[in-house]
């Protein structure tokens, strides 16, 4: 099969690689910025997606434009797609799979969540059989790799970013892992895939930027590990999801995922939970992912999104334990303070803005 990349930045050159290992994929072109086109392969002309000698658009760039554009017509075309982008994912992907089944193609998009990890296909897979219940996990490598810093070395958070960005696991301006973007565009594709759900915007994340050395000794006093997670939670057609650091006990599996590592646990009836561990972005790693959906294609395999529920978003329906650091006098009916500490028990989400309106820099989690 012949292959458009779109994209040869980190992914799309690990794409590159891996399709040296095998005779049945080919890349014929490469799209690239208009600057960059100065090599065989190489162009900046659209219709390369719709070229009659292409069965395959694999599209790994970043931000909607224009992959957007770029998927839209390799799918009218009646292309094949496979993309890392979950920006573009999150945003449009019930459009594309009625384009896919308007011109008897497909849309494959594993690697746009949890990188090597097939976390996606996990849950395409399993829901077959059951309802998920629901999910949690770790999504982001940078911020796992700067708590583990933290926590390790005793780093400043400041520290513990530069460090990260130094090794290429943050961008120059970071803000869409360290704030939670990232994770809320991989649990808006989570949640479709895994209740079989129409897109349902969720509530701002909170990232790990307000957490401090003192947070990072308060755990340990607490025989805790802070992380950054995504819990979701399906029941009675309606769906939550939570984005926010949490204190964890040592003990426990996400407590215990170090470095730039993700890790999800999945649940349902009839196993209660199964979990994963691996890499969940890097170059050959994502770049796996999408090879193993071009090798699903190839094999005429690959597993079908179906989003026929409409479900509604309820955000009473997870209720947790939450700490909060401010050095304001916070008007809230807490369990306990502790100098510039409150703990909060059994609180649903809603306490996240009630705390942000009294005090923008206060350092909110959940307490387990």
């Amino acid at each position: 099969m012949n292959i458009t990349l779109c994209g040869y930045g980190v992914v799309g050159k690990g794409v590159e690689k891996l399709c040296e290992l095998t005779n049945d994929l080919n890349i014929q072109y490469i799209y690239v910025r208009k600057e960059k086109e100065d090599l065989p392969r190489f162009s900046n002309e659209e219709h390369i997606v719709e070229d009659p000698s292409i069965d395959i658009v694999m599209e790994c760039m970043n931000g909607l434009e224009p992959a957007n554009t770029l998927i839209r017509k390799a799918l009218k075309a009646k292309k094949h797609v496979i993309t890392s982008n979950k920006a573009v994912i999150a945003t449009y992907l019930e459009d594309y799979l009625d384009l896919a089944k308007d011109n008897d193609t497909t849309i494959q998009i594993e690697a746009c969540v949890a990188g090597g990890i097939p976390f996606l296909d996990a849950l395409l897979k399993l829901q077959r059989l059951e309802p998920i219940q629901g999910y949690e996990g770790i999504f982001n490598g940078t911020s796992n790799y700067i708590l583990d810093q933290m926590t390790k070395n005793a780093l400043d958070y400041e520290v513990a970013l530069k460090n990260a960005q130094d090794l290429g696991y943050a961008e120059k301006d970071p803000t869409n892992d360290v704030e939670g973007i990232d994770v809320y565009y991989k649990a808006v594709i989570s949640n479709m895939l895994a209740y079989k759900n129409k897109k349902l915007e969720l509530p701002k994340p909170v990232g790990i930027s307000k957490i401090s050395n003192n947070d990072i000794a308060l755990a340990k006093e607490n025989g805790k590990i802070i992380r950054h997670l995504a819990i979701s939670v399906c029941k009675d057609e309606k769906v939550c999801t939570i984005i926010a650091p949490a204190f964890l006990d040592n003990g426990t599996f996400l407590a215990n995922v170090e470095n730039n590592y993700n890790a999800q646990t999945i649940h349902a009836h009839s196993f209660e939970t199964l979990g994963y561990l691996g890499q969940g972005a890097g170059q050959l790693a994502t770049a796996q992912a999408m090879m193993q959906n071009a090798m699903d294609t190839l094999e005429n395999k690959e597993r079908t999104i179906i989003l026929t529920n409409t479900y509604t978003y309820d955000e009473t329906l997870i209720k947790e334990n939450w700490i909060i650091r401010s050095n304001k006098e916070l008007t809230i009916n807490y369990t306990k303070k502790d100098g510039s500490y409150y703990w909060i028990e059994q609180m649903d989400q809603t306490i996240i803005q009630k705390i942000k309106k009294q005090d923008t820099d206060a350092m909110i989690a959940i307490w387990r």
